[in-house]
């Protein structure tokens, strides 16, 4: 390995721990070694890395619609970064993007963490995750097969919960860029480009 390329994982490293990432997913993500990144996170935030297993299905891990909703629109910032690649490899420094744009966004109330983060980013790329689209809300929203949660719009699921009701009846999700269901067409306003 040549001094350049080592001096970029170590930044990038350094960039992961700031976010207080897992030493798991630095070392994944850099190929720095764990007792490296352990004096690094201890150098950092003045005490010891938390141990512990970064979860294996990322969709266990979302509780609440309120969480699925943040989830949702770190998954939508990070297929924006991704691009492309989104199916291919997990793109870390797009995951790094998408998660400080989400902060920004979501301070003071932010639900994920920089680990949540990468597990939303890493479902997406493997399929066990996906990203879905509500006719209702004309919004995308992050679906997790390993969710307990029911596979509907959280947007719509919480506004229906607060006694509201949505001028369109609730219809089946399509994933994000797949052909809308006949009920989407039925349901939706017309959209630009439309055919008549």
């Amino acid at each position: 390995m040549s001094v350049l390329g080592d001096l970029d994982r170590l930044e990038l490293a350094v960039a992961l721990l700031h976010r207080k990432a897992r030493v798991s997913i630095v070392h994944h993500e850099t190929g720095v070694s764990r007792v490296k990144l352990r004096a690094l996170h201890r150098e950092i935030h003045g005490r010891s890395a938390p141990s512990g297993q970064i979860p294996m299905i990322g969709g266990a891990t979302i509780q609440t619609r309120a969480q699925q909703v943040h989830a949702g629109l770190f998954a939508a910032l990070y297929a924006r970064y991704a691009g492309p690649s989104l199916r291919r490899q997990l793109a870390i420094r797009a995951v790094i993007a998408a998660y400080d744009l989400y902060r920004l966004m979501a301070l003071p109330q932010a639900l994920l963490d920089f680990n949540d983060a990468w597990v939303i980013a890493r479902d997406l790329r493997v399929g066990t995750s996906e990203l879905r689209y509500c006719a209702a809300c004309e919004v995308h929203y992050l679906f997790a097969s390993a969710s307990r949660l029911a596979p509907t719009c959280p947007f719509c699921a919480l506004y229906a919960r607060r006694g509201g009701r949505t001028k369109q009846r609730m219809v089946l999700p399509r994933a994000w860029g797949g052909p809308p269901a006949e009920s989407d067409v039925a349901t939706r306003p017309p959209q630009p480009g439309d055919s008549c």
